[in-house]
């Protein structure tokens, strides 16, 4: 067994996946080749769900890229609320009144916020010309369902209230996550919505969404056999990801919020999907439903592609689209 393999495909791991949904088109099943010698490059083996258990905890919570440098001038590191959340202030352009997107990292709720993420949140600090906001939640297993859910929104209470004594517009809010972190922003808007405080909202950004964390409905998903192995994200991995973060949980709407019964009022969402993905049907299914309830959406699934467009190089052109699209949502969602 490759562990260098395991910590690198663990790293933005979630675990869940989508109810029985019909297939949708994205593409020709065509493994873009550059993902594919990303795969080959490190090694992208699949591991049981029995193998995944044996491998200590450590090793998979602090799986991650490596560090690349940035200005150290460019970030400042606070804790916020009673619980001393620890959050990465990233302010690259070092102007005030800048638009704040609170982003929550992804790593199956196993993995911290790695060293070895921060200069893609510095980048995408400069890339949206904003303050970002990265939320060091609380992560299981030692921290289980719903340590995390709670640090994500009092992290979001905690910024929308004092977010504009760091330089941001508390005005202009934009909740941003990959794999786990889309799913601990979508909970995060529900909980808003519940406590009256939907308008401090004015955009959610969700990639790889893990919107239903169902056994039945894992095993039921066109997308999740399609693409159960062989492309980073697998299905036992995912099993490992639910019952290490909120065994017996699959049921509660902060665990799968496409149980919430009422998606109205909620912020305009970009949804971002990928065709080899596991989490696809998900995010298409939310999509969907939130343009039924008259939420606007911007999505895309890009055809080719793995989990959170894995494996592209930074100059890729689907990432600048992917860039260009919540460009344009920040830009309706802040001043329509």
């Amino acid at each position: 067994m490759k562990k260098s393999t395991l910590l690198i495909s663990l790293t933005l791991l979630l675990l869940f996946k989508q109810g029985p949904l019909q297939a949708q088109s994205c593409g020709t099943r065509q493994l873009d080749p550059r993902v594919a010698s990303f795969l080959k490059m490190i090694g992208n083996q699949d591991f049981t769900l029995e193998q995944l258990r044996k491998i200590p905890i450590e090793q998979l919570k602090f799986a991650g890229p490596p560090s690349i440098p940035y200005p150290s001038a460019d970030v400042k590191r606070i804790k916020v609320t009673a619980d001393s959340i620890p959050v990465l202030v990233f302010n690259p352009l070092h102007l005030k009144d800048l638009p704040i997107i609170i982003n929550y990292h992804g790593g199956s709720f196993i993995s911290p916020l790695l060293p070895g993420l921060e200069h893609s949140l510095w980048q995408e600090a400069k890339t949206y010309g904003a303050i970002l906001f990265a939320v060091d939640y609380r992560v299981a297993p030692e921290h289980k369902f719903p340590a995390a859910v709670n640090d994500s929104y009092n992290a979001f209470k905690w910024i929308a209230e004092h977010g504009g004594e760091l330089g941001g517009d508390t005005s202009r809010i934009v909740l941003m996550g990959n794999s786990a972190g889309a799913n601990l922003a979508t909970v995060v808007t529900h909980r808003a919505k519940k406590e009256g405080i939907i308008n401090k909202i004015k955009l959610q950004v969700l990639n790889g969404l893990p919107i239903d964390c169902s056994p039945n409905n894992i095993e039921s998903s066109v997308s999740y056999q399609e693409n159960a192995k062989g492309y980073f994200q697998t299905k036992a991995a995912c099993y490992f990801a639910i019952e290490t973060y909120a065994p017996g949980e699959f049921n509660n709407p902060e665990v799968s919020p496409i149980l919430n019964p009422d998606l109205k009022g909620l912020p305009p969402a970009v949804i971002i999907n990928a065709e080899f993905d596991p989490l696809r049907e998900d995010g298409i299914l939310y999509a969907a439903k939130l343009r039924k309830s008259g939420v606007k959406v911007w999505d895309k699934c890009f055809p080719g592609q793995i989990h959170c467009l894995i494996g592209l190089p930074p100059n890729a052109e689907e990432l600048r689209e992917f860039e260009a699209m919540v460009i344009s949502a920040m830009n309706e969602s802040f001043y329509k």
